[in-house]
């Protein structure tokens, strides 16, 4: 999902407690070398496009779960990840977001989460 914003390298490591990272969401398999060259690369922003800072990022699918949390930069990563996942983001302060994306094997996928703060 190439959605305008331009690639920004990692600011936290990706972990994932129930797979490894290289493994493939979908039973489609991708050879390592292929997921190892992908993954997501994401940035959460404010409605005016400034970056927000230790936004929780979840990144879920059938078989594999992980966490991150965003940098001063607002950019988290998934590295060597392929297949479908739900990305959603979790902060106190904004309204939560929910991404389904498709990673292919092999690709980098770009993802910009827009977080609206809550009114109180």
């Amino acid at each position: 999902m190439l959605l305008a914003f331009v690639l920004l390298g990692a600011c936290d490591l990706f972990t994932s407690p129930s797979t490894s990272p290289t493994d493939s969401a979908t039973d489609d398999a991708c050879p390592p070398e292929e997921v190892g060259e992908g993954g997501i690369d994401g940035r959460v922003i404010d409605p005016d496009g400034d970056p927000l800072n230790d936004i929780l990022v979840i990144i879920t699918a059938a078989r594999f779960q992980g966490e991150t949390r965003t940098g001063e930069d607002g950019v988290f990563s998934a590295p060597g990840v392929s297949g479908q996942f739900e990305i959603s983001t979790t902060d106190i302060d904004h309204r939560p977001a929910i991404r389904r994306v498709t990673v292919p094997c092999g690709e980098l996928l770009e993802v910009e989460l827009v977080l609206t703060p809550v009114e109180g």
